[in-house]
């Protein structure tokens, strides 16, 4: 290896370093504000009736757990810091619930997809599957699945090599991209897409069907949550080409001996293509924000109400010290006149 192809190697691990420096923790602070305002704005009583709010929540909490499971240790990492570096049992973890949760949200999203398909069926038999009772069943469902079936090899296929955390061996990774192509990068998007064009079509025949004030109001609601949904199906999708096309290409190549130069530039195209779809994962907040006046309406009411409760945290143990010295002195006050009255009582009964 010439001087020039060392250089150039450092020249992409330092890029991979500082990636993993800066983008981690910029994704963690916008995604902990982001999620935790998204939970907060999906569970108001007049929104979570619906149960394509309930995914919306279910997907948020998950999204919250990946950000930390798959960012907090690179990040930690740049400062010699991480723990599945050292520890074989964190390294299995870390990937385990990684994979698991980010999984869980793209199927969130495909569940919620689902649900406005079945809402917006003229079939009324159809609709009835668009339920809260349903729909926290399915999310259990979902749930002990993701955690049981897909990732259970990560406990065998990932050790701690080289002081850092990887497959053991080639054919675990390429069953382990495998089942991330089927169950997160290729079938569900699929799937989202076919359930949105069917919904498109649901939506503009049910425009040409009239309806009493409270269906148009019912109406008017699903379109929002539709329009919020399509959003992140579309974010989702755009967001998530370059970690599938990576896969692809990774998956294509796995067996094939590669240079030191090859593998510092396949490295850095992986970090990239990951903290991009961690971007996506960090900004669905602010991606709703920027495109629904309907959500931003209710983001604004609830930090208003956040910031109301807050100035009276601050006045109210004022007012219920001075209040209490009032009591104190009406009480102290009230004392002389009893005792007042209770003498002249005993001086006209001894009269």
């Amino acid at each position: 290896m010439n001087a020039s192809s060392k250089s150039t190697i450092e020249y992409f691990n330092f890029i991979r370093f500082q990636l993993n420096r800066y983008i981690p923790i910029t994704c963690l602070i916008l995604g902990s504000i982001g999620h935790i305002l998204n939970i907060l704005v999906f569970t108001r009583p007049l929104i979570r009736t619906n149960p394509c709010s309930i995914y919306f929540v279910s997907g948020s909490i998950a999204n919250f757990i990946s950000l930390y499971v798959g960012l907090i240790t690179p990040f930690l990492g740049t400062y010699n810091l991480d723990p599945t570096q050292t520890s074989n049992i964190l390294c299995e973890i870390r990937f385990y619930l990684r994979y698991s949760t980010i999984t869980l949200s793209t199927w969130f999203i495909l569940l919620a997809c689902i649900d406005r398909l079945f809402s917006t069926s003229n079939n009324v038999n159809i609709r009835l599957w668009s339920s809260i009772y349903l729909t926290k069943r399915i999310i259990i469902l979902a749930i002990i699945i993701c955690f049981i079936c897909p990732y259970t090899q990560v406990f065998y296929c990932y050790t701690i090599s080289g002081a850092s955390c990887t497959y053991t061996n080639q054919t675990c990774k390429l069953l382990n991209e495998i089942i991330l192509l089927i169950c997160n990068s290729c079938l569900p998007p699929i799937l989202m897409i076919l359930t949105s064009i069917l919904t498109i079509r649901n939506v503009k025949y049910s425009n040409h069907v009239g309806g009493g004030g409270y269906c148009c109001r019912r109406r008017r609601r699903d379109v929002q949550l539709i329009r919020l949904l399509f959003i992140q199906v579309f974010s989702f999708i755009l967001f998530g080409i370059p970690i599938t096309a990576h896969k692809i290409y990774s998956y294509s190549i796995i067996y094939m001996i590669k240079s030191p130069l090859r593998i510092a530039i396949d490295n850095l195209i992986n970090q990239i293509s990951i903290e991009i779809s961690y971007i996506c994962n960090s900004t669905i907040f602010y991606t709703y924000s920027l495109t629904s006046k309907k959500y931003r309406k209710e983001v604004f009411r609830i930090l208003s109400l956040l910031f109301i409760r807050y100035r009276k945290i601050q006045i109210y143990p004022k007012q219920s010290i001075g209040s209490t010295r009032i009591n104190q002195n009406k009480i102290i006050e009230k004392i002389p006149n009893e005792s007042y009255k209770l003498n002249i009582r005993n001086r006209s009964e001894i009269l």
